[in-house]
């Protein structure tokens, strides 16, 4: 028996986001790991033991040409009414992130086995900790957005790191990328193997408080971040700068460094010789690409039936999520150090 899929919110990233990705293949070879389907119907829709049963959106134009567009029996404008109706085991959260918190929590009270939520997961901690809770009570199982730790050469390059042939693993480097988004830090946290944070510290760009705010607890817009620094129980630290080189990162191993190169079009791996304190290439056998999307709705699946999360589960969410509010509280005390759990849990923050 398939499980039923529910979609809540039937925008970009449910839908015209593969519209966006196959007009720019049009114009020219596309450099990136990224392969489609992107969207999360276009997940679902290769995954066959999924079938969507729902969507809802309050825009019913919106909703209506989202039904149309992916052979959804079904539409909705209050998601609490499709979830008590259709009972779904899935549920994709794609509205904007303001709104990720309430859905998801419901949700989860209400029957949900699993979900795959678009980063930002939520707009603050007090939220996360409200999703967490929710979900840990009633074992629902959490996909999360952001794409890298589900394509294939991020996938390579932890391989290789934790494979132990460049030694121990001391350091990952990204260089341009944002605090809330989501995307960088859950790449960064993947590739060290998810450990504990114990110590954040950092500074960012200009910040965007809402009108009138001067309490630095409630930020319109998120920022990007121009240096951090993360310590982890591990012995491992996350090093973060605003070099303007995006979408490209470094894993530090004892004897030997690995590139990710055009984000996730390739890998340049060097190994040290120790004779010569040197770094010499090494070749990498090439990997397929394939789609993340599709991967992370299988994993999900895997994860309602096996009992066992997938690699962008709740916990790994967790700690990118507080590692990106340890990040604004740390700035805004002046680049200190900070150790979790981080205070001001109600400081809020949207990175649309």
């Amino acid at each position: 028996m398939k499980l039923k899929v529910g979609i809540i919110g039937c925008g970009r990233m449910a839908n015209t986001i593969e519209d966006e990705q196959i007009a720019r293949r049009k114009q020219g070879p596309y450099r990136s790991g990224l392969i489609l389907p992107y969207c999360h119907a276009g997940g679902y829709a290769v995954v066959e033991e999924t079938e969507m049963v729902a969507a809802c959106d309050v825009v019913e134009d919106k909703l209506k040409a989202f039904q149309q567009r992916w052979n959804v029996p079904r539409g909705y404008t209050d998601y609490r009414e499709l979830i008590d109706r259709e009972q779904p085991d899935i549920l994709s959260i794609t509205t904007r992130p303001e709104q990720h918190a309430e859905a998801m929590v419901y949700g989860a009270e209400h029957g949900v086995k699993g979900m795959y939520a678009e980063k930002p997961l939520c707009c603050s901690l007090l939220e996360a900790d409200a999703i967490k809770d929710a979900f840990e009570r009633n074992g629902v199982f959490l996909e999360f957005g952001p794409m890298r730790r589900n394509w294939a050469v991020y996938r390579q390059a932890r391989d290789i790191a934790q494979s132990g042939e460049l030694g121990a693993v001391k350091s990952v480097l990204g260089f341009a990328g944002n605090s809330i988004g989501g995307h960088f830090l859950d790449t960064l946290l993947y590739l060290l193997g998810d450990p504990e944070p114990v110590s954040i510290r950092g500074t960012l760009g200009e910040l965007h408080p809402a009108e009138g705010d001067t309490s630095n607890l409630r930020f319109v817009r998120d920022t990007p971040i121009l240096s951090a620094f993360v310590e982890f129980d591990n012995g491992t630290t996350l090093h973060a700068a605003a070099t303007g080189a995006a979408r490209e990162y470094e894993l530090v191993c004892d004897s030997g460094i690995i590139r990710i190169q055009n984000d996730g079009e390739s890998l340049h791996v060097r190994k040290k010789d120790g004779q010569h304190h040197a770094y010499d290439a090494i070749e990498v056998e090439p990997v397929t690409p394939w789609s993340g999307t599709a991967r992370k709705v299988r994993e999900l699946v895997d994860a309602i039936k096996t009992g066992e999360p997938g690699v962008s589960n709740l916990r790994a969410t967790m700690l990118g999520t507080e590692i990106g509010f340890g990040i604004y509280e740390s700035h805004l005390q002046g680049g200190i150090a900070v150790r979790p759990p981080i205070p001001n849990r109600e400081r809020w923050a949207s990175s649309w």
